[in-house]
């Protein structure tokens, strides 16, 4: 496209995005529209025309939109043909990656959740790290799709991610070979004992709602009187799928969810339609965590301010603003946050700071106090809040290590024939001993606690006076004790390095319903989840509910 081509879309682009403005925030807004655009116009015009050097006109169009962009939400962005195509491939279920959802915290890109028999979650990635580097490159000022773009590859190829971790002082590094990644939207759908069933969802696309009621009535079938909904790590989606979800558990009429935009078509209401396929006797516990997003905060919110079930976990993510996409050319399109997303008892989902208050000509404070259908307290601190929190124990030191590199799978996949084991998976003192010697010829660097400091002091003290004896001998006992913590670390670690044992023997023998399964007597989330469903005061009370 020349120059005076290119000029001329972009007064037509401007043209027409104030006529727009002019429909639906009336004529002031219009006038005062139409004012900025002609002085956006002119700086354009006169840097093409004055500037010492040639510019690419394409590439100024696009900074200068890249950067007013920039002031507004991370999810409201410029597209590109190329940038649409990588949307379709992540629609369709599968992509070269390593299996990571990212979002964006305090300005920093954040890992949302890493999917479930993917590179990231069996290097142990976590929710909540934060992503400094990629490759080698800082991420401080790259976008949620430029970082996208650089974490999806060629299968076979090697991504290393520089992770920032919350109670960690050292940067960690992921070295992930990309794979070709299949996303299931339903994972496991399953009876846990003869009465509780557990469903765990992990987005929200166009092919769940099929699924989820074929899943819902096999359990019907089985004798379902207790359902687990697990979304922790789940992203989100399609709104369309979280409400047909919530239309099969709630009872019809119920509100759901409302939207509240500028335009007149971003302002909706959404109600249960149909009878439930499960009876509303049927008790609910919700999973959610710092992963949930979006379409599994609908659900979540939903369920808990109409009193449906009880919500159990971490506080959710706190993305509660809705996209549309708005074609400009062939080649261009905008996404832009079009309207806010607030459930039942008037809450907004969204996690505030999503925008300088300056831009905004309308200020105000969203209020923080609600209530549930049964009259109880809820609060909008951006999220869902749970209502019985449980959060999981940090994974110490080895774990970690072993997670990181990979050793759990890797002793899975080679190691699993040597042994004659069966479903459901038992790691007895053979199984561990063989992976204590495994472990043993990696090369594994562990700093226990202290001993970074202690590092550091016997570095300053060797340079200061290494011929001062007793200095020498108090920092041999200091080493000696370290390492001696050191070789204590894998029987202090034993339960933990059990459950990775077992998470990965369970895949390789029977894959991600195993792996899932062998969850449900470690995982203190389900297992609170099950005290909760067994025990009828406790969740009953929790909810309020005035027959027992």
């Amino acid at each position: 496209m020349n120059r005076i081509s290119f000029k001329k879309s972009i007064f037509v682009t401007l043209a027409t995005l104030c006529l727009l403005t002019f429909i639906f925030a009336g004529s002031d807004q219009y006038l005062e529209a139409s004012r900025n655009w002609k002085y956006l116009y002119e700086v354009y015009k006169k840097v093409l025309t004055h500037y010492s050097d040639r510019i690419d006109p394409a590439e100024l169009a696009k900074a200068g939109v890249d950067g007013m962009l920039s002031e507004l939400d991370p999810y409201t962005i410029s597209l590109e043909r190329e940038d649409r195509e990588g949307i379709d491939m992540l629609t369709k279920g599968k992509y070269g990656g390593v299996g990571i959802q990212l979002g964006m915290r305090d300005d920093t890109l954040t890992v949302i959740a890493p999917m479930e028999d993917t590179p990231a979650k069996r290097a142990g990635i976590l929710t909540g790290d934060r992503i400094v580097k990629i490759d080698g490159e800082s991420t401080e000022n790259m976008k949620l799709d430029e970082a996208a773009k650089k974490i999806r590859g060629t299968k076979g190829t090697i991504v290393v991610l520089t992770i920032l971790r919350s109670g960690e002082d050292d940067l960690i590094n992921f070295e992930l070979t990309r794979e070709s990644i299949k996303i299931q939207d339903i994972p496991f759908a399953g009876m846990i004992d003869d009465e509780i069933g557990y469903i765990r969802i992990t987005r929200f696309s166009k092919n769940l709602t099929g699924e989820f009621k074929k899943s819902l009535l096999r359990l019907k079938e089985q004798g379902l009187s207790k359902l687990i909904l697990d979304v922790r790590g789940n992203p989100g989606g399609l709104l369309e799928s979280a409400i047909k979800i919530l239309d099969m558990v709630t009872e019809k009429g119920a509100q759901l969810l409302e939207t509240h935009g500028q335009s007149e078509e971003s302002n909706r209401s959404y109600t249960s339609q149909s009878e439930p396929i499960i009876s509303t006797s049927v008790q609910i516990a919700v999973l959610i965590d710092g992963g949930s997003a979006s379409a599994s905060e609908i659900l979540a919110g939903a369920i808990q301010d109409i009193d449906r079930g009880v919500i159990i976990g971490t506080q959710s993510f706190g993305k509660g603003l809705v996209q549309s996409v708005f074609p400009l050319d062939q080649e261009h399109s905008l996404k832009i946050t079009t309207a806010k997303y607030y459930i039942p008892s008037g809450r907004l989902i969204q996690k505030p700071g999503y925008i300088r208050d300056e831009l905004l000509i309308v200020k105000g404070e969203e209020d923080s106090l609600f209530f549930t259908n049964s009259g109880r307290e809820v609060y909008a601190k951006g999220g869902i809040t749970p209502d019985i929190e449980v959060h999981f124990n940090k994974v110490p030191t080895l774990t970690r290590e072993c997670w990181r590199k990979g050793l759990f799978f890797k002793f899975a996949s080679t190691h699993v024939k040597d042994y004659s084991m069966t479903l459901p998976v038992t790691i007895d003192d053979k199984i561990m001993s063989a992976f204590k010697s495994y472990i043993s010829t990696k090369d594994i660097e562990l700093k226990v606690k202290g001993e970074k400091h202690f590092l550091t002091l016997e570095s300053e003290l060797d340079s200061l006076d290494k011929k001062n004896l007793t200095v020498q001998h108090a920092l041999n006992l200091l080493s000696e004790h370290f390492a001696t913590k050191k070789q204590n670390i894998f029987d202090k670690e034993v339960d933990f390095l059990t459950i990775g044992l077992e998470r990965e023997i369970s895949s390789v023998l029977g894959g991600q319903v195993a792996r899932i399964s062998s969850s449900f007597d470690d995982d203190r989330q389900i297992l609170k989840a099950l005290d909760v469903l067994n025990d009828q005061l406790t969740y009953h009370n929790t909810l309020r509910h005035e027959e027992l």
